[in-house]
């Protein structure tokens, strides 16, 4: 099972392979954003696998995707307004206790990955 601490190292490992420019090589993908987003959905899990065995079940971690959105990151290209890409994390914040926790979220649906 992946700790933070075992997700961290792998977090570390990457950034160091970059630097290095042996990422490929060793089996990273050529993009760093799309790294970062699979190791924050990675911690998502462990923490909502640490909330249940806690006893915490009032307690939610879940992960989303807010879509391309018009927002500076994207120079305002996004087909999606910031309005509808806040959709689903509020969405998220608002679900009850015993909702889907550790999960990938999309369009308020769970994305299986």
């Amino acid at each position: 099972n992946l700790t933070e601490e075992g997700l961290v190292t792998l977090m570390n490992q990457f950034v160091k392979d970059v630097h290095d420019g042996h990422h490929t090589e060793r089996g990273w993908p050529n993009t760093a954003y799309g790294t970062s987003k699979v190791g924050m959905t990675a911690l998502a899990k462990v923490y909502a696998r640490e909330a249940a065995r806690l006893g915490k079940d009032d307690v939610l971690v879940n992960a989303c995707c807010p879509g391309w959105c018009q927002t500076d990151m994207s120079s305002h290209s996004g087909p999606n307004t910031a309005a509808q890409g806040a959709d689903t994390p509020v969405h998220l914040a608002l679900l009850p206790p015993g909702s889907p926790s550790g999960e990938f979220w999309r369009d308020r649906s769970v994305v299986k990955w």
